[in-house]
């Protein structure tokens, strides 16, 4: 039944326009669609088959939800100047890592995601140790609680226009914290002033002072 409602062109076209990310420049929050009670088999039917066919948006699943999410302009730059800020620190100190993207983590039957941007440290793993969230808007599917449950080592959450640090603790992520565990010397304060500044080279340069 939610195949078939996917496969209705009227459906896809609303899916483009409620979880597209080209909305005007103007337009910050993201849109979501949630769909309720979809067993495991169909969200990854779902998410092979459409995930590619909507553009610019993003599936996450817990325990029998699917919510599609879009982003805009504004989504999309911020996780550009983060990520792209995180690689001056990466490089300054010869970290080895492995950016993985948006690459899809799930685990069987619970929950499935797709970051904005994830990295793996020292190795490739199928689970990254650090992933990135941009919220602009709140609402839609609890994004610590899915990543607690792949087993995410740390989660990086943009919102209100600043950067919170969660680390997986034995109880669940603890945080917001001052510092990354992972990356104990990256000076995250400075990393969230730069991500501010709405020049890109600028925002690189002023952060490669700092490292």
């Amino acid at each position: 039944m939610v195949l078939e409602l996917l496969e209705k062109p009227a459906f896809r076209k609303a899916a483009r326009g409620r979880a597209g990310a080209d909305r005007g420049e103007a337009a910050e929050a993201e849109d979501r669609i949630l769909l309720s009670v979809l067993d495991w088999e169909t969200y990854e039917a779902i998410d092979a088959a459409f995930a590619e066919d909507l553009d610019g948006s993003r599936l996450f699943y817990l325990d029998g939800v699917l919510e599609i999410m879009g982003t805009s302009s504004r989504h999309e730059e911020l996780k550009k100047w983060l990520a792209d800020l995180l690689a001056q620190y990466f490089i300054a100190r010869r970290v080895p890592v492995y950016p993985r993207g948006q690459a899809t983590i799930k685990r069987l039957e619970q929950a499935g995601a797709e970051p904005d941007e994830s990295w793996c440290l020292g190795e490739r793993k199928e689970v990254p140790d650090l992933v990135l969230e941009i919220a602009l808007s709140s609402g839609g599917l609890p994004k610590l609680e899915i990543y607690r449950r792949l087993a995410v080592p740390e989660v990086w959450l943009w919102r209100e226009d600043r950067l919170e640090v969660w680390s997986l603790g034995p109880e669940g992520y603890e945080g917001p914290l001052p510092a990354s565990r992972l990356l104990p010397d990256l000076p995250v304060g400075r990393l969230a002033e730069c991500a501010r500044i709405p020049d890109w080279m600028e925002a690189i340069e002023r952060f490669r002072e700092a490292l």
